[in-house]
């Protein structure tokens, strides 16, 4: 019973912090998620919650599915498909070099272990779906517009869509310290290194392909499926109950079919909120589902950032004040590059297609302000504190990872948002039609 407890008063009085933190949000005029970290920074240096710890479980299958599936539910199709070659460009090959460059940086500047600094690419490399939909939900009223809606659209698809190939690169690192990689890395030269990696990663595409490709498909299938069984009922309640539940069916699918529940919960949602919602559902639904997944997605956000503030350990992360400068310097210039390298190709492409193609009319070109935007709001988040405590226990220079990934995202979510906020404000304001 003390553990029920527990488990009520802690959660009345974290609500009851996030709620302080949505008043000071107004008068400080800073992100929302930012006050949040900044609040649980403060909370966790006197111990108040010594037993509340964030776990890959609770973000994976508790927050995530909510956040994805809102997130998911509001994508509009005529955008996303038109803006799919600079989705599709950053979040494959932005993530892929991404990843490598920080890894190979990070070996060769720090003197860290290859493959441990290749793992740490690969975690810190993907924008979190979670922080940026946070953020650009918190401030859609300042830069809302038609020209806008294609950059946005970019930045959110990405930080969607990039999370399986950050997920891929993760495990293929990973493995990078079974079979016989610590007598490649030791005694092989350059070539054969690279050589295993890209062995590795060809063994890996095909179980990529069948877990994104896999995960997208059970998503359409249960998305038309849950859409039927909307049609069934007249019950407004009984249809935003389903609509919600459809979130943890596609990952409870994905988890036993081994595909992607992120892909399956991105495309379950989609196809109800453009197919189900727009035939299978009472008007009272349409009008209410909106509001309910928005105030569920608010809480479950309020709950954890502060929850990641009050897991960092703030004298820690000041103590290796040079280490957190050079890290923060890399993961910038990471996107720098990821962004200004492949912008061209995506801007070729699609002046290729967009007289060709109808679908592709409207897709936009990544211009100098567009290209800063997507920098300043590549966040970082929950999901790489998800990857990195997941790590195997037994895993060599497993907590400096942690702290590394710790300190990188403390950076993203408190001066990059705030920073990302008041650019987005200024700037997108600037071409509203």
């Amino acid at each position: 019973m003390h553990g029920s407890h527990y488990i009520v008063i802690t959660a009345i009085v974290l609500l009851s912090i996030a709620s302080v933190g949505g008043i000071l949000t107004n008068y400080f005029k800073i992100p929302y998620t930012s006050m949040l970290v900044i609040i649980g920074l403060i909370v966790g240096i006197f111990h108040i919650f010594p037993n509340l710890k964030i776990t890959p479980t609770l973000i994976y299958y508790v927050f995530l599915p909510i956040i994805i599936f809102e997130g998911a539910v509001n994508i509009k199709i005529a955008p996303l498909m038109s803006n799919a070659v600079p989705i599709g460009i950053l979040s494959i090959f932005g993530t892929i070099i991404s990843a490598v460059f920080i890894g190979i940086v990070f070996h060769f500047i720090l003197d860290f272990p290859l493959k441990q600094a290749l793992i740490f690419g690969a975690i810190i490399t993907p924008t979190d779906p979670i922080s940026i939909l946070a953020l650009l939900k918190n401030s859609a009223d300042d830069y809302n517009g038609d020209n806008n809606d294609g950059i946005k659209t970019v930045l959110e698809g990405e930080s969607l869509f990039n999370d399986g190939i950050s997920l891929v690169l993760f495990e293929v690192f990973l493995g990078l310290n079974f079979h016989n990689a610590g007598l490649i890395f030791l005694k092989g030269d350059i070539l054969n290194i690279f050589q295993y990696i890209f062995g590795i990663i060809g063994i890996s595409a095909l179980k990529f392909l069948y877990e994104s490709l896999g995960g997208s498909i059970l998503g359409v299938i249960l998305g038309y499926a849950v859409s039927f069984l909307l049609s069934l009922t007249i019950d407004y309640l009984t249809e935003i109950m389903i609509s919600l539940l459809l979130a943890y069916v596609s990952l409870i699918f994905a988890y036993y079919l081994h595909v992607s529940f992120i892909m399956a919960i991105i495309f379950s949602g989609i196809v109800l909120a453009n197919f189900g919602f727009e035939k299978k559902v009472s008007s009272k639904a349409v009008e209410v589902f909106p509001v309910i997944i928005e105030y569920l997605a608010f809480i479950i956000n309020s709950v954890l950032f502060l929850i990641i503030g009050i897991e960092i350990n703030l004298f820690k992360i000041l103590n290796l004040w040079i280490i957190s400068i050079f890290l923060i310097f890399l993961v910038i210039l990471s996107r720098f590059i990821a962004v200004y390298l492949f912008s061209p190709l995506s801007d070729k492409i699609v002046n290729k297609l967009r007289y060709k193609i109808k679908t592709f009319s409207q897709s936009i070109n990544l211009n100098k302000r567009y290209k800063r935007f997507l920098v300043f709001g590549g966040l970082r988040g929950a999901l790489p504190i998800a990857m990195a405590l997941s790590l195997p226990l037994d895993l060599h220079m497993r907590s400096k990872i942690i702290t590394y990934v710790f300190i990188s995202v403390l950076f993203s979510l408190t001066v990059q948002a705030i920073i990302f906020d008041i650019f987005s404000k200024k700037k997108l304001k600037k071409i509203k039609v």
